[in-house]
């Protein structure tokens, strides 16, 4: 994903209350005992006001502690329509622990370790320590009938393909996690399989200025005329020497570059023979390494590429020093790339201004990220958590996955924020300056509580109607040539989520290595050739173990 998330985030990216940061624990239950969910016999309801029905089950109001990420400490996630929709449904408080996204694996793992754990937590999914945590009783698990009396969960959870294949390692056939889907509804034609989103963003406005028609698909080396023109010409005028052709993250270059020459150069995968292969150490890889070497001499590419922690390519490209960049294509991402150049660029229309291509090799073919999962994070459950408030919990996260709850997060309030024109969604609420619905999270803080929650905003953005149609279509468009020109790769669990002690400590980062291979004064094939021997040692450990535990 991109939640920008880094949509993905990759991706993406992305509720009212004074927040508590206090410990917050559940109450006194029977996290033990067997699973088992409230039951639904003789439900009634009665009116909650403003139209709202809330279940006779829900009539004593409950309190809860969560954690998220994009909270502030003084926000007020309690005062806004959309927790207040929630609130007449299902009564309920939630008392609001934010988290930041440099620290909230690591508190995440404290807090479980810790036996201190808020009732509901937004968690990283870490497949040995979910082993863990589930084996000893750590964290709570859902139901053993959740999936009857929470049917909008129970189909989102399954859309992620991870819930099955977690039931099906538990003795019990038990799951104690809510993983977060990211496309509820498959945006692709064939497959429902999650496809890279990762395109190149390249001035369209400069490539006529310089000459060159760029498609919807680009090699390697047409890239790099294009970058060399834009240096060479300056068709942003910045002055001789200050333009870039190319800015991105070192993931986000080799992932141009590399992985054309190699799928899987920083995976474990199985080979034609059954067996499997460290694609790092192929040469496919070498060669890739090398490619990226010679382009990189060109001097189209950002020198300080290496150093790049965050999204300083995002900053280069708005302010006009860069011609291109490489990042995730969501539709929500490309609106939210268009408008953050617009608000850098007064006048200039960024649909004009902006192309978006898809890097492929000689022939074509498009070679991204494999393996890809429809499953981002998910939520866990304090194991003291009572029944009762459980019950409410997973209410809520029901809803949340229900075409109602999804119009309500990410539409507003109908009559306010959109009307329904048969089955057509109209939206009426406010703009911006630029003349830009405002953004839902400004005008409802409450959304960045809800918005992480069983079904991520990526599946949202393929449809919303607030964004422009073109960038739907592009990026829509981008999902299903891709799948059109790639080969489609199932998720491998089983190597994925092996756990042997030398897998579990491999530490090789290929990118890194690649980093220095890159800046060293040496050739890259000696450089290469020292770092394979240096790391053999511990490739081959770990495919003796994978090999030996799964290879046929």
């Amino acid at each position: 994903m991109n939640m920008s998330r880094k949509w993905f985030v990759w991706c993406c990216a992305v509720v009212a209350l004074v927040t508590v940061i206090t410990g917050c624990s559940g109450n006194n239950g029977n996290g033990g005992n067997k699973a088992t969910g409230q039951s639904n016999k003789g439900t009634e309801t009665t009116d909650a006001g403003n139209g709202q029905v809330r279940e006779n089950r829900f009539e004593k109001r409950i309190t809860f502690s969560a954690t998220s990420v994009d909270l502030s400490d003084d926000g007020n996630y309690m005062n806004d329509e959309i927790y207040k929709a929630f609130d007449e449904k299902f009564n309920f408080e939630y008392k609001l622990i934010p988290l930041s996204w440099d620290n909230w694996i690591e508190r995440d793992r404290i807090w479980i370790n810790s036996g201190d754990m808020p009732d509901m937590m937004f968690w990283n999914f870490d497949f040995k320590d979910y082993m863990n945590y589930s084996r000893q009783g750590l964290i709570k698990a859902l139901p053993d009938d959740y999936e009857q009396k929470y049917p909008n969960l129970a189909k989102a959870m399954a859309k992620t393909g991870l819930a099955d294949y977690l039931k099906s390692l538990d003795p019990d056939g038990r799951i104690y996690i809510v993983p977060n889907v990211i496309y509820y509804t498959p945006v692709t034609e064939t497959t429902d399989l999650v496809l890279d989103s990762k395109v190149l963003y390249y001035r369209k406005d400069w490539a006529d200025k310089v000459g060159i028609k760029v498609g919807a698909t680009i090699t390697a080396e047409q890239l790099a005329e294009l970058g060399k023109a834009f240096v060479k010409q300056d068709p942003g005028g910045n002055g001789a020497g200050r333009t870039v052709g190319l800015s991105s993250s070192p993931y986000q270059l080799y992932s141009a570059f590399i992985q054309t020459h190699n799928s899987f150069y920083n995976q474990f995968y199985k080979g034609k023979d059954g067996k499997y292969i460290w694609g790092g150490t192929e040469d496919s890889t070498l060669e890739g390494i090398k490619s990226f070497a010679e382009y990189f001499k060109q001097g189209f590419i950002d020198k300080d590429y290496y150093t790049f922690k965050g999204k300083e390519h995002y900053d280069k490209f708005n302010t006009g020093i860069s011609g291109m960049f490489i990042d995730g294509a969501s539709a929500a991402n490309v609106n939210e790339r268009y408008q953050a150049f617009s608000k850098a660029n007064p006048g200039v229309n960024p649909e004009e201004a902006i192309g978006l291509a898809t890097v492929v090799d000689p022939d074509g073919k498009y070679h991204g990220q494999q393996n890809l999962l429809n499953y981002w994070a998910g939520e866990l459950f304090n194991p003291k958590l009572d029944d009762e408030t459980f019950d409410r919990i997973l209410s809520i996260l029901d809803h949340i996955a229900s075409p109602e709850g999804q119009r309500l997060i990410y539409a507003g309030v109908e009559g306010k924020d959109y009307k329904m024109e048969g089955d057509k969604l109209v939206v009426t609420r406010e703009k911006d300056e630029q003349g830009n619905f405002k953004y839902i999270g400004d005008l409802y803080p409450s959304y960045y509580f809800f918005y992480t929650k069983v079904v991520l905003p990526d599946n949202w953005s393929a449809q919303d109607p607030s964004l422009p149609d073109n960038v739907r279509k592009a990026a829509i468009d981008m999902f299903r040539m891709k799948e059109k020109i790639t080969d489609l790769v199932p998720p491998d669990y089983d190597v994925m989520f092996l756990s042997a002690p030398n897998k579990d400590k491999f530490n090789v980062v290929i990118d890194d290595a690649i980093s220095q291979m890159i800046l060293e004064n040496k050739s890259i094939e000696t450089s290469w050739t020292e770092w394979k021997k240096s790391i053999e040692g511990k490739v081959n450990a770990v495919l003796g173990e994978i090999n030996g535990a799964l290879a046929k």
